[in-house]
């Protein structure tokens, strides 16, 4: 994956880069003047000494990208599953009558919970020198 990056902020060692999303359908329909995406924000180390204003290309691995977002979305995706599925099961066996939206709140806990893992595994990401994207250029 191939990105053109601007500057906005660098702070000692690290910079913060706005990448403009990509549209669904390019953004450059005939039918409409250009799909309005919001831009993201990325902090990255900053290995090519890049000032407020540079225009930058980032590069990631489209594996590590893919893994990443698994992590953050099926962890806490899983755990809600998991919650509502035990809360039900439990909640049934027990002959609670509003099991339920029982089950769905045991859910809801469940997945705050993963949240917190993936807040821990993204620490961890963060620390290690091999990030997800790089500067490779100033254009």
């Amino acid at each position: 994956m191939e990105q053109v990056g601007l500057i906005r902020k660098v702070d000692k060692n690290k910079v913060e880069v706005e990448v403009r999303r990509i549209s669904g359908c390019g953004g450059g329909c005939k039918t409409c003047s250009g799909c309005d995406t919001p831009s993201h924000i990325v902090i990255i180390p900053n290995t090519l000494n890049a000032k407020v204003g540079d225009l930058v290309e980032l590069k990631g691995e489209t594996k590590n990208i893919l893994k990443y977002t698994m992590v953050v979305y099926m962890i806490p995706f899983g755990l809600l599953i998991f919650g509502i599925l035990m809360g039900m099961t439990l909640l049934k066996s027990r002959g609670i009558d509003y099991y339920e939206p029982l089950s769905f709140l045991i859910g809801l806990v469940f997945m705050a919970f993963g949240y917190l893992i993936v807040k821990i595994v993204d620490k961890k990401i963060a620390e290690k020198e091999d990030d997800i994207v790089k500067m490779t250029k100033i254009l």
